[in-house]
């Protein structure tokens, strides 16, 4: 068994050094330089528009409407898919981006999420745009919807669909049941299969419901983690605020530190910085990788623009906030030089200003950070199962989710999460290239918003 996970992880490694080569970070980052420069630079210029239609739903100044007749709204849309995206990799994969890449892996993964502002927005206006309803009157979609309808390529959304469930059992499932049941046995020292039990128990109550029990769950259990995270790494920013200036200066001198290391150019500090950034930033906030469009098709909003802003106040939570502060906590403690295992770094450097408190403070914040991506996470292979085998189907996958997340908390699963890095970009690669053959459409959609007047347009108006 020792040589055939040997051999496993060989291949994998092969197969990463090609799927996360500076071809792929390149196509990444210009797919969403691309949308930036087509749409004027949107997430700039129009920064007063999308926060008030987002972040003023929070104020009151927009209200964010669920009529009677309203399914989903677009606050419970986004709350949804930041429960997929905002999981371990917020916390953990943050953490091994910057103790592998070095401290520039954070000037990368912010380069990447600003542009992937754009991405979001993209696939998520052709989500709304291609998004079909059900018998019950609740709306369904996805790339894989716009990459049949819109470009008459079904075996590509097949491809798409294969690889988002692989990922949805893989990072969406085991990965966070692993971090579930390691956190709880190492801060209690109950056995991982007892809590993954207990875990398959709860989630499968959910899981086993409609989108409205996941979104009735989501939409109060994600705004109170998120906060109560930010607030925590805040403070462990403020204890060492005298530091602040020299971990900039770190993290920009590691991003582009192109010495050459072993005598090759591929090998410097600034390409590893880059290959871990973007791909732990992508696998953080998912901009690109077509999973959080599945989501935001379920809103009952029917102008694409709209909800595309939804998508770029995802990324912004998600990686200009949450994986900033994770990543500005470990750094500012110097963590990152002094903790070898990337599981328990976060928590150090909370545990090291906040004392006890701290560490169990990540420790509950990321038990409920996994939690929240499961549930999201089953809803996506949901819809891609049915996408590939029919509604019929979905009860044998839903039933499936529990015994997987037994499995994920009771094995070892560091080869894993290098597969699933692969798995990612067999998702990524066919979503983004179906954007980018739509993206006259994504244009056309999105000059409607980008011609708005502060948001009154009918057109923006939610």
């Amino acid at each position: 068994m020792d040589d055939f996970l040997r051999n496993v992880d060989s291949v994998n490694k092969t197969i990463s050094r090609i799927t996360w080569g500076p071809t792929t970070l390149i196509f990444v980052l210009f797919v969403g330089f691309w949308f930036s420069y087509r749409l004027n630079f949107f997430q700039f210029t129009k920064v007063r528009l999308w926060c008030s239609i987002t972040f003023g739903s929070f104020l009151g100044k927009k209200k964010d409407i669920k009529s009677k007749k309203t399914r989903v709204s677009p606050l419970q849309a986004v709350s949804t898919a930041l429960a997929g995206s905002v999981g371990t990799g917020n916390i953990v994969g943050v953490a091994v981006a910057v103790m592998l890449g070095g401290p520039g892996a954070l000037f990368w993964m912010w380069v990447a999420a600003i542009l992937g502002m754009m991405t979001s927005f993209a696939e998520n206006v052709l989500a709304v745009k291609y998004k079909e309803k059900d018998k019950n009157g609740y709306y369904y979609g996805g790339p894989m919807f716009y990459m049949e309808k819109a470009l008459d390529c079904k075996w590509l959304a097949m491809i798409f669909s294969v690889a988002c469930i692989g990922v949805t059992f893989g990072m969406g499932n085991m990965i966070q049941s692993n971090s579930i049941a390691n956190s709880i046995h190492d801060s209690l020292g109950i056995s991982p299969l007892i809590t993954g039990l207990i875990t398959a128990a709860i989630a499968g109550i959910i899981v086993l419901g409609s989108i409205d029990r996941i979104i009735k769950v989501t939409d109060k259990l994600v705004p109170v983690m998120v906060g109560l995270y930010l607030i925590g790494g805040l403070l462990v920013i403020l204890c060492n605020l005298d530091k602040l200036g020299e971990v900039m200066l770190r993290i920009i001198q590691s991003a582009f530190d192109f010495r050459p290391v072993g005598g090759s150019i591929v090998g410097c500090s600034a390409i590893g910085a880059m290959k871990y950034g973007i791909s732990r930033g992508l696998f953080s906030n998912e901009a690109g990788l077509g999973s959080s469009p599945i989501v935001h098709a379920t809103t009952d909003i029917t102008v694409p623009a709209v909800q595309g802003m939804w998508g770029i106040f995802q990324v912004f939570i998600d990686t200009i906030l949450v994986c900033s502060i994770t990543g500005f906590c470990v750094l500012i403690t110097g963590c990152d030089q002094t903790v070898k295992n990337p599981t328990t770094v976060t928590s150090t450097a909370f545990s090291s200003v906040l004392g006890n408190v701290g560490g169990v403070m990540v420790c509950i914040i990321l038990i409920f950070f996994a939690f929240s991506t499961i549930i999201g996470w089953s809803y996506f292979g949901e819809r891609c199962v049915s996408y590939l085998v029919g509604e019929r189907h979905i009860g044998i996958y839903k039933l499936s989710v529990p015994f997987v997340i037994v499995i994920g908390a009771t094995m070892n699963l560091e080869l894993l999460w290098e597969i699933c890095d692969n798995l990612n970009v067999f998702m990524m690669v066919p979503n983004l290239l179906a954007i980018l053959l739509l993206s006259k459409q994504v244009v056309a959609l999105g000059q409607k918003a980008l011609n708005s007047k502060g948001g009154r347009d009918d057109e923006c108006r939610i």
